[in-house]
């Protein structure tokens, strides 16, 4: 448990991450509130004395505020603090401030039932930088691909090869997509080869049931108001992936890597193991479980049944890095790109 500063603290820390990553509006919620909230409401009372880590690397409590805000907000529950929010002009801090502490009194209730929710953007952004690792594979192993990813959420980036991307002055993907991902481009062009995925299988502890409303409706929360870019882009792909909607597990990360991704080859098929900005959250345990796993499906990997993992996650220098580990090949970790979290420009390595 941490403190109440420490708490305060990791509220203007996400404010500045917010600034930085382009919403104004999130970043003067997190500020001001991180300064305003107080015990009087029961919201208050239980982010100042949250059991447990709520900082961003923990709980990320302060986005859990801002998405229960906005989903509030989209709903017509409260007309005040919509007034501040997109398409209007946003009002200055200590206006915004004070109107958000209203709403919070107001819907104090419903707020603190959706702080049980952890944060889950399923920021389809990460495709852009995801799907030319995918390329990559496929050019290395010749074979289809069987996508298995850990912290998927709803498994939008599971439909990665059904989005369409700009690489420099080159189109890939599918042309015909509702979502069109054009991140700032740096070095050599990704593989030109097309992934071919004959599998997508997702697990997350709390995985989002892209078939349900409700479910949609949380996952939209999470997106910030402002970035009407971000918000286009996961109605697009949330409507691809209805159309086939991914299998997706309720269970813990090891549990599930144990069960599905045998130590045994499976011929004709590259098993590929994903997961972005998800695998920090994991503890020491899971990721020790995950892997013994990995590797010892490696160990068996052969030319014609080879085992992939494709990591996009923080790194401790210049932002999160992509990063692959092939068999029956070294095995040995290989630095693909590095990109922002929102991927906004991609500098590619490999």
């Amino acid at each position: 448990m941490q403190s109440e500063a420490e708490i305060r603290e990791s509220f203007a820390k996400q404010a500045i991450w917010c600034a930085q990553l382009g919403s104004p509006l999130t970043a003067q919620l997190m500020a001001g509130l991180g300064v305003a909230l107080d015990q009087g409401s029961k919201t208050g009372q239980r982010i100042l004395t949250w059991r447990g880590q709520a900082d961003a690397l923990g709980d990320a409590v302060a986005l859990r505020l801002a998405g229960a805000l906005n989903a509030l907000v989209q709903k017509g529950r409260l007309p005040e603090l919509a007034a501040c929010y997109p398409p209007n002009e946003l009002p200055d801090q200590q206006a915004l401030t004070g109107v958000a502490m209203d709403a919070i009194f107001d819907a104090d209730d419903e707020i603190c039932a959706f702080l049980d929710h952890p944060p889950q953007t399923n920021e389809v952004a990460r495709s852009a930088v995801l799907y030319p690792g995918m390329c990559f594979i496929a050019q290395q192993t010749g074979l289809p691909l069987a996508l298995y990813e850990v912290g998927a959420s709803g498994g939008l980036n599971l439909f990665a090869d059904r989005f369409t991307y700009q690489f420099g002055d080159q189109q890939r993907g599918d042309p015909a997509s509702g979502v069109k991902l054009s991140p700032e481009w740096n070095g050599a062009l990704p593989p030109s080869g097309e992934p071919r995925i004959i599998r997508r299988k997702g697990c997350d502890r709390n995985p989002l049931d892209i078939t349900q409303a409700a479910h949609r409706d949380r996952m939209l929360a999470y997106i910030w108001p402002d970035q009407a870019a971000r918000i286009t882009r996961i109605k697009a792909a949330l409507e691809i992936a209805q159309r086939a909607p991914p299998e997706m597990a309720q269970m813990d990360a090891a549990d599930w890597v144990e069960a599905q991704i045998s130590a045994e080859p499976e011929e004709g098929v590259t098993r590929v193991l994903f997961h972005s900005i998800a695998y920090q959250y994991f503890p020491n345990d899971v990721r020790r479980r995950i892997k013994a796993r990995m590797e010892a499906a490696g160990a068996r990997a052969t030319k014609t049944a080879p085992v992939a993992w494709l990591s996009f996650e923080q790194s401790t220098d210049d932002g999160p890095r992509l990063t692959l580990r092939l068999w029956p090949q070294d095995g040995a970790v290989r630095q693909l790109a590095v990109a922002g979290p929102h991927v906004h420009s991609v500098e590619w390595l490999g």
